[in-house]
């Protein structure tokens, strides 16, 4: 061989990496039928048992129909699942320990799930009277039961499996899977790093799948949820900080360094979630290019363990809300930012650093972010953000104004509007923006009418609010009173530049109560 070409074969040897081969270990090799009414647990359990002694591998599970009971993996193990393929959770067995997972892994490094497959969790409920356990719901069952609504809802019937639990493990990858009627959450990653969760279809009952939960990342850093499907009876994707026995405090991991992106979600509850369970921090976090549709709330953040909540942006959101029965958590608001105590005993948590940018949403109910503790939200940012109003189609009206901001100290509102449906108005319908208590905001080129034409309602109203610019702002056709200012805390306040000759002769009110000289405004455009 001429030297210059042995030269070059020596040196593309060396380039290559070694490809090694994967063994794959199918299940019907072990003793499965795929046949539904045959108990393939030892089967799968032994196929992978013979990978997990030779280092790893794939095991395989073919088309067919698998009833077990748990599936446990180890480190280096794929779960693979092909196309016709279904795996069913033997909820009706009496070895199956409540609250635990169908499929489980605990610090395991380089797992996986993965083909078109699916995993059929078997829920099952009942339509049962309420027990009055649910203290997040107190206010939302009293207008439910003025307004005549009966006092029932759905109930897990019999045991609950996680989908897929997984804890302190290492290196996760669960992609194109399909998970249907999971009785508890799809997915609870607890205290795991690196985890990519990419096209994967979790479907449940979107009237009686209660705590059906789509992906929760609990104490999980380092992820990345792309291209899924979630359409869930509870939170589609939440993102959590609490301990692994759910105790209000313990051992516990930040969730940070996250990405969800490219996904489809609709939920009873909340599309994208964070909180409740909040005793580590809950940080860089990044949710875009989102579709929603037919949620009962777009986002939430619920902080009540003493944790913060910081650095999350919200960017490139289309959001589709409709009200659900009362027992599920939301109104069909677009927010729900809330920082609150779980019990007396609990620590005050954070919530700043927030922005949400570029959002389209057509909603029924408040959207609000407001704190129950003496502590302001801080640094919140809304940005081309764009609010259609429309009725709620249940008979339990909740909806007052369309956005309302308490206790927040660095507020700004860029290029928001919201948009009231005057063909059925709701008669509660009031203010397009209510601030209260909140400082050092600027609101510039927002644009707003009172709900009702004709009403005494300001398309504006803010109370004790202080050291803010007010700027740009347009009153819509139809505005009577653009702004009502109130409130003797009511301090340093600045107008100019807006355009009011949609408004009336009465504009700009500031009560009897504002002290003088705490409002400054040029003339006003009309």
């Amino acid at each position: 061989m001429p030297l210059n070409r042995l030269f070059t074969w020596l040196l593309c040897s060396l380039s290559l990496p070694s490809i090694a081969q994967t063994t794959v270990y199918n299940v019907r090799n072990y003793g499965a039928t795929g046949q539904k009414t045959d108990d393939a647990t030892s089967a799968i359990a032994k196929a992978i048992d013979v990978a997990r002694l030779a280092g790893g591998g794939v095991v395989q599970v073919p088309p067919g129909d698998y009833t077990c009971l748990h599936i446990a993996l180890f480190s280096n193990i794929t779960l693979q699942l092909d196309a016709g393929a279904v795996l069913y959770a033997d909820l009706e067995n009496p070895a199956v320990v409540d609250d635990r997972s169908f499929v489980y892994a605990e610090n395991a490094n380089n797992i996986a799930i993965t083909g078109r497959g699916k995993i059929d969790g078997q829920a099952k409920y009942k339509w049962a009277d309420y027990n009055y356990g649910d203290v997040e719901i107190v206010k939302e069952v009293e207008i439910a039961k003025k307004a005549g609504v009966e006092m029932k809802r759905s109930y897990r019937a019999g045991k609950g499996l996680f989908g897929v639990l997984l804890k302190e493990c290492e290196n996760v990858t669960v992609t194109d899977v399909t998970f249907e009627n999971t009785s508890l959450w799809c997915m609870r990653i607890w205290g795991c790093n690196r985890v990519a969760i990419r096209g994967v279809t979790i479907l449940s009952d979107l009237k009686m799948g209660v705590n059906s939960d789509g992906i929760d990342l609990d104490g999980t850093s380092n992820a990345h949820i792309s291209g899924c499907t979630v359409s869930t009876g509870d939170d589609a994707i939440c993102l959590k900080s609490g301990s692994w026995d759910y105790k209000d405090s313990g051992k516990s991991y930040p969730t940070e360094n996250i990405i969800v992106d490219n996904c489809i979600l609709t939920s009873s509850s909340t599309a994208l979630m964070i909180g409740t369970e909040t005793l580590s921090p809950i940080r860089h976090v990044l949710f875009s290019n989102c579709v929603i549709r037919h949620a009962n709330k777009g986002i939430g953040i619920n902080v009540q363990d003493g944790a913060t909540v910081s650095d999350i942006k919200y960017v490139n959101l289309t959001i589709d809300l409709h009200r659900r029965h009362w027992n599920w958590w939301g109104d069909a608001e677009v927010f729900y930012f809330v920082l609150k105590k779980r019990n007396p005993n609990s620590l005050v948590g954070t919530i700043k650093n927030i922005t949400i940018d570029n959002v389209t949403a057509h909603a029924e109910g408040t959207s609000r972010m407001i704190t129950t503790v003496d502590k302001p939200l801080e640094n919140i940012r809304l940005t081309n953000v764009q609010v259609f109003m429309e009725p709620e189609v249940t008979p339990d009206k909740r909806t007052t104004h369309a956005m309302r901001f308490e206790g927040v100290n660095g507020l700004t509102l860029d290029n928001v509007s919201v948009h009231w449906h005057d063909k059925t108005p709701e008669p509660g319908w009031q203010s397009g923006l209510v601030l209260t208590k909140v400082s050092n905001f600027r609101l510039r080129a927002v644009s707003a009418r009172q709900a009702q034409k004709g009403s005494v309602e300001p398309a504006m109203l803010l109370t004790d609010c202080q050291r803010g610019i007010i700027s740009e702002c347009t009153a819509q056709p139809g505005t009577g009173r653009f702004m009502v200012i109130d409130g003797a805390n009511t301090r340093d306040l600045m107008m100019h530049t807006n355009y009011l000759r949609n408004a009336d002769d009465t504009a700009l009110l500031l009560t009897k109560s504002v002290p003088k000289g705490q409002v400054i405004y040029m003339p006003l455009s009309k």
